[in-house]
């Protein structure tokens, strides 16, 4: 993950941001203050967010450990997928 100062950044943000979605890599933002922020791209953070709700209920968690666990031994099962009307 890369860091630019805030006036770097500033000095020509559209390559930046297009940098940011061309590798899909975080990059740090430094203020004069020290103080930091991360610009990612739109679907990237998404998904943290995503998976940070889905991992927030302990028993969706937990399924989802077991069925990681299952797809790891190689114990998975292919399901019929219901037929959809319309």
């Amino acid at each position: 993950m890369q860091a630019v100062t805030l006036k770097k950044a500033q000095q020509d943000l559209e390559h930046l941001v297009e940098q940011v979605l061309d590798d899909a890599q975080p990059t740090i933002v430094v203020l004069e203050s020290g103080q930091q922020v991360v610009l990612v791209p739109l679907d990237e953070y998404t998904s943290w967010q995503e998976t940070r709700y889905l991992l927030a209920n302990l028993a969706n968690a937990a399924h989802l450990r077991k069925s990681m666990a299952e797809t790891q031994a190689g114990s998975e099962q292919e399901r019929e997928r219901p037929a959809t009307f319309g």
